[in-house]
């Protein structure tokens, strides 16, 4: 079985960013199975808020919004959200065959 791997920088190198408050934030590499690729239980993917607004090219709280009108997330014990990513593309396609997106 083959897998087909996206990668996708949460953070665009070369870019300044202005100065903030607090943590700063970390240039991140990861890679988000394509939605082509077949998987099953053990290869699954949990993706973070960012993570999922990255895949979706939105902000997170647009995420949060989707969250609230049915996409579903697991929390974890320390809090968390974590998407599927298969929760992810069969909430996709029912919005798609739904006129919706």
């Amino acid at each position: 079985m083959s897998r087909t791997l996206t990668t996708v920088a949460l953070v665009s190198p070369g870019v300044p960013e202005k100065p903030r408050r607090g943590r700063k934030k970390k240039e991140v590499m990861t890679q988000i199975p394509s939605p082509h690729s077949q998987s099953d239980i053990s290869q699954e993917r949990a993706l973070t808020i960012e993570q999922t607004a990255q895949y979706l090219g939105v902000g997170r709280p647009k995420v949060y919004d989707y969250l609230r009108d049915g996409l579903s997330s697991v929390k974890l014990s320390d809090g968390v959200r974590r998407v599927m990513l298969s929760s992810l593309i069969a909430w996709l396609k029912e919005r798609e065959t739904c006129g919706v997106v």
